[in-house]
């Protein structure tokens, strides 16, 4: 009788101790499988934030899976991705969004910031090879870092989509600039469909981003360019087959100034979707902050490593540095 107690109880244990091990076992390949999933990140700074990989809808203050965020965008004529050029991750998830909309059936047209209208005026609207886009790209629109850019490029080619610029060349702005002489700002702001909040918020925006060097003429200049180039960009939209994914910079698809404005106020179009990727900051975990005190600046924020730790602000004193010694006999 004793025996046969123990025979049980050595059954009871070893079983439990089974269902333990293969709990952990479960435990320990989902942690590889974590840990593996970060190590797909490009970006090497700040990959185990808490952020990273988030989908944040500023609008509902919910948190988005990915299923839920590929099926939002189904639902948009004008999908808006802003990035950082240098973080090499916001263009693969570029990338991702547009294979996303082809698998659900949608024939997206692309258009990128980084094409000026100028020189790509006698390109052909489809590619057949990425490598050859980009070498042109990078012959005709310099001073990108086209690399970056490879995957989607490679989208584009591969799904056979249309693909148009959407800039104004640096020489045709500065020639427009000089045409248009110094217009009152009542004018410019009429003529640009902004308020005078909206102006504020640009210039601030414009001086904050040079650190606080830039002298008043430099600010007017880069406020007019900053406000063309969203119009010219925002123009470059229309006519084209639906739904259109936009390519640019962060600072031109927020919500309150930028091409979004252009569209509702000049276009009178109110089906975009604007994303933000964000690359995280150390310590920072709120996604509220992230917006500038205007929860509505972006639709989604996608959060992303960070491709530098380095201060802007530090890192532009240098330039400046070097600027002046470079200019001292």
């Amino acid at each position: 009788m004793n025996t046969l107690l123990t025979v049980n109880i050595f059954k009871h244990f070893w079983k439990h101790f089974l269902n333990v091990l293969l709990l952990m076992l479960l435990v320990f390949q989902g942690s590889v499988t974590a840990k593996q999933g970060s190590m797909d990140w490009e970006s090497p700074f700040f990959q185990d934030h808490k952020l990273v990989g988030k989908i944040w809808d500023t609008h509902k203050n919910k948190w988005l899976t990915s299923k839920q965020f590929d099926k939002e965008l189904l639902y948009y004529d004008y999908i808006l991705l802003g990035e950082a050029h240098t973080n090499a991750d916001h263009h693969i998830l570029q990338a991702k969004i547009i294979n996303s909309l082809v698998s659900a059936g949608a024939k997206p047209t692309v258009v990128m910031e980084m094409l000026s209208q100028q020189t790509w005026q006698d390109q052909p609207q489809t590619w057949s090879k990425h490598d050859e886009l980009k070498q042109l790209a990078t012959m005709l629109n310099s001073g990108w870092p086209w690399d970056l850019y490879v995957p989607i490029l490679k989208s584009i080619t591969r799904h056979q989509l249309k693909l148009y610029a959407g800039n104004i060349s640096s020489d045709e702005l500065h020639r427009w600039s000089n045409d248009q002489g110094d217009d009152k700002k009542t004018t410019l702001l009429h003529e640009y469909f902004y308020t005078e909040d909206n102006f504020t918020v640009l210039k601030k925006n414009i001086i904050d981003s040079h650190c606080g060097h830039a002298n008043q003429g430099f600010v007017n200049f880069m406020s007019r360019a900053q406000m063309q180039r969203d119009r010219i960009m925002a123009t470059s939209l229309q006519g084209k087959d639906l739904p259109v994914v936009f390519i640019a910079g962060s600072g031109h698809v927020r919500n309150d100034y930028a091409v979004p404005m252009q569209l509702r106020r000049n276009y009178k179009q109110t089906s975009y979707l604007s994303v933000a990727f964000v690359s995280v900051q150390e310590g920072e975990d709120d996604p509220q902050a992230y917006l500038q005190n205007d929860s509505a600046l972006y639709d989604i924020l996608y959060f992303t490593p960070s491709h530098t730790n380095e201060d802007p602000c530090k890192k532009f004193r240098k330039q400046l540095k070097n600027m002046h010694h470079r200019q001292t006999p």
